[in-house]
């Protein structure tokens, strides 16, 4: 049982710590603003197929944007947390003023700013859903991406989904066709050595419980943690399984965390130095050289901009 600010008292599945496979721990559910309160315990009473996770600081208009796309979807059976992470303006005010809290299947966590892993990490502990679809607050879900999602979980079985993408820069859209891999092994390595990780978070689908047995999000990690999570799964043999449908609008833009290429260097040295286990002696320097290249090279052509 747990207690709230207000002394109001409710249960949830997520009291008792789930076990780790060499991971870092889930925190303990944060506090939740005392407006959701009633849409969760109205909420509890049913187990939505999906739990689409937004964890946002600063963005309110491009939140809406991505709320009122998933809310504008023809599958209906999800909830949404979005989690504030010290946004300087209250999102839940944001949202209130776009009339998007009147549903009652979103509810809104917010936390002092303690970074994006925190962030995801708190959706993850108040999440109901038998799966958890990461969703990016600049991102847009595709009308029927999560019918197309629920379709391929029925046939497959498949525990953790990556999906194809749409690229938006300016008035330009593409396709982002990802590959597909046998295994976790060959998954691995190819996201340890392409210069383009070959597969994106956002949009990504993942039971629930997975995600708990591996301990969530690293929070020493203050950026690539999408990638350092996919790696601790695969190191687990854990399979990823690719449905190629365009699933989500990522919208290419300047303040996209993924152009902080010196931390992400840094992130990713220690990335390999955890994950690479070579029987060739020097093997795991010389992915650290290819990464660095591969990272100086996106840098560049950022820099003349293309």
């Amino acid at each position: 049982m747990r207690h709230d600010s207000a002394g109001n008292t409710f249960s949830s599945e997520q009291d008792t710590k789930p076990p780790m496979i060499d991971g870092p721990t889930v925190p303990a559910m944060p506090a939740v603003d005392a407006a959701t309160l009633p849409t969760m315990r109205a909420v509890e009473q049913v187990t939505p197929a999906f739990s689409v996770c937004i964890a946002v600081r600063d963005r309110p208009e491009l939140l809406v944007k991505s709320i009122r796309s998933v809310f504008a979807g023809t599958f209906s059976d999800f909830e949404l947390i979005v989690v504030d992470d010290g946004s300087a303006v209250a999102v839940r005010d944001g949202l209130a003023a776009a009339g998007l809290l009147s549903d009652r299947r979103i509810r809104v966590v917010r936390q002092d700013p303690t970074g994006i892993s925190a962030a995801r990490n708190a959706a993850l502990r108040v999440a109901r859903g038998r799966v958890v679809t990461v969703l990016d607050s600049d991102d847009e879900l595709a009308p029927d991406g999560l019918a197309r999602l629920h379709e391929f979980l029925a046939q497959t079985g498949a525990r953790w989904v990556y999906t194809d993408y749409e690229e938006i820069v300016g008035d330009s859209t593409k396709v982002i066709r990802l590959p597909s891999f046998p295994d976790a092994r060959r998954m691995l390595w190819s996201v340890l050595t392409r210069p383009r990780l070959p597969f994106k978070h956002s949009g990504m689908t993942i039971d629930r419980l997975l995600l708990l047995e591996l301990g969530g999000y690293d929070e020493q990690m203050s950026i690539k943690v999408d990638v350092e999570l996919v790696l601790r799964a695969l190191s687990n043999g854990v399979h990823l399984q690719r449905l190629d449908d365009p699933i989500v609008r990522f919208h290419r833009h300047s303040g996209s965390i993924s152009r902080r290429r010196i931390a992400g260097l840094i992130a990713w040295r220690k990335m390999i130095k955890r994950y690479v286990r070579p029987r060739v002696p020097g093997l795991a320097l010389c992915i650290v050289t290819v990464r660095a290249v591969s990272e100086i090279g996106k840098w560049a052509v950022t820099a003349a901009g293309r």
